[in-house]
């Protein structure tokens, strides 16, 4: 599919595993642990976050040329790197919009993440239709996510669930393909250096540490 084309679906396409956001730190620790990248300080995170502006505004440009989003009206707040809208892609038999208008946010500095009297905000970006379908249809969300597992590793993960007769299996990703990755080197450099990337690439190669599994018996 091209890039610079949204396709005409009348109704959304399914997606087996499902974006979820903690602002809980411990995932973040529990995910250092797993991947082998230390986890930094709140400063050091908001430097790195801080690096990736220019990559996230250039994602937000893309939407806006190529995908039909637009800067949201009276969105000056300054806590924000960017606020964009779009309408719903999904389409009753009628023409109706089949949801309300898509939006998207992002912070202007990382530690707006962890605060308490965000966290519903943030949840209500990742956990939205964005990144449910249109993050696998449109490559910009797809990037934005990518970027951010990277940025603040196990604050945005993927997480599939399988019922089976034992009990459910849940398997969650905390890292970017390792092909992403490599496609996106030079970009990821400029914002991690070269140390930090060679982790990167290095943990999101091995399958045992961008992927965790957890399994809960079924109760009798």
């Amino acid at each position: 599919m091209d890039n610079n084309s949204t396709p005409n679906m009348q109704t959304p396409p399914s997606s087996t595993a499902q974006v979820h956001f903690s602002s809980d730190v411990r995932n973040m620790d529990n995910w250092a642990r797993r991947t082998g990248i230390p986890l930094t300080t709140a400063e050091a995170l908001g430097t790195t976050y801080a690096r990736a502006h220019k990559w996230l505004t250039s994602l937000k440009a893309q939407l806006i040329q190529h995908h039909g989003w637009q800067d949201a009206e009276a969105a000056v707040d300054t806590r924000m790197l960017f606020t964009v809208e779009a309408p719903s892609p999904w389409r009753s038999p009628n023409g109706l919009p089949l949801s309300p208008k898509l939006r998207l946010q992002l912070p202007t500095h990382a530690s707006s993440f962890f605060s308490p009297e965000r966290r519903v905000q943030w949840q209500m970006v990742f956990h939205s239709d964005i990144f449910a379908t249109q993050r696998l249809i449109v490559q910009p969300i797809t990037d934005i996510l990518n970027l951010i597992q990277c940025l603040l590793t196990g604050v945005v993960t993927l997480v599939y669930e399988e019922q089976l007769p034992q009990g459910t299996y849940t398997t969650t990703r905390g890292l970017p393909s390792v092909q992403w990755i490599t496609n996106n080197q030079a970009a990821l450099l400029e914002i991690f250096g070269h140390a930090h990337f060679k982790q990167l690439w290095k943990a999101a190669n091995d399958r045992t540490t961008s992927f965790k599994v957890d399994f809960e018996p079924r109760r009798r």
